[in-house]
């Protein structure tokens, strides 16, 4: 077989440009995709959260659901996965100041703040404000220069009424007048009929006091044992007891 020079020469030319654009294409795509994770990763430590969880009145008991009876007191806790400066608030609006109360811990003269409500890792100069007007009600947090990561803020929360209430949690790096997410509670009627802040026996025994009555009415509806309000004191309303068997108000 007899290769023509010229056409040998041309075609291994050729390859070889071929080759180099390919290893200069990938050697681009690989760079591309290094800067990318670079970029991902520098952002991944640079950006912060800070967040709610909410506990039952112990503040050791993550709360599981929604539903609360009435009376029921939960902690909120504001934590941050970063450290450094951070402002914002947590606050109950109209309507919803009917049917929940947002209250601080241990309020201090000199400091003019909530002292009790605030955490070391919230930094020396962090402060929580208490806040009240014609339409919201609740507390400005102050994260100072030195905060660093964990638990920052605590605020307690109190159900007082049957029906819906909505906490807005607010970062004002994001907005001043508009949560970045609401914590939603519907309230319902307690079963802890004799106000002991727990349901046990004792409030069994006031709901079979009134068992099978058919004449319960507002406001009383027979020591609140008419659960379902339809003036009757049945098995629909032992079972609306149940649900909240041996739960705590506080």
């Amino acid at each position: 077989m007899t290769v023509n020079g010229p056409m040998f020469f041309s075609a291994h030319s050729n390859f070889i440009r071929y080759r180099r654009c390919n290893i200069f294409e990938i050697t681009t795509v690989m760079k591309r995709i290094m800067l990318l994770l670079l970029f991902l990763c520098m952002a991944s430590v640079a950006v912060g959260e800070v967040s709610t969880r909410v506990y039952l009145a112990d503040g050791n008991t993550p709360l599981e659901y929604q539903d609360i009876m009435v009376g029921t007191k939960l902690t909120i806790i504001v934590s941050s996965d970063a450290n450094g400066l951070w402002n914002g608030g947590l606050f109950i609006k109209d309507p919803y100041r009917d049917y929940g109360v947002l209250s601080g811990r241990d309020y201090n003269d000199t400091t003019l703040d909530w002292e009790g409500s605030r955490f070391e890792a919230a930094g020396d100069g962090a402060r929580v404000k208490d806040l009240q007007d014609d339409v919201m009600s609740g507390f400005d947090f102050y994260g100072d220069s030195d905060a660093v990561v964990g638990d920052w803020f605590i605020i307690d929360y109190n159900a007082t009424n049957i029906g819906d209430c909505n906490v807005g949690f607010y970062d004002y790096s994001v907005s001043w007048d508009d949560p970045i997410y609401n914590i939603e509670f519907t309230h319902v009627r307690t079963r802890d009929f004799n106000g002991d802040t727990k349901v046990n026996f004792i409030d069994f025994a006031v709901l079979a006091s009134h068992w099978q009555v058919t004449d319960c009415g507002n406001p009383d509806w027979c020591e609140g044992t008419d659960l379902d309000t339809d003036g009757n004191v049945d098995a629909n309303d032992l079972m609306l007891f149940a649900d909240y068997w041996l739960e705590k108000t506080q």
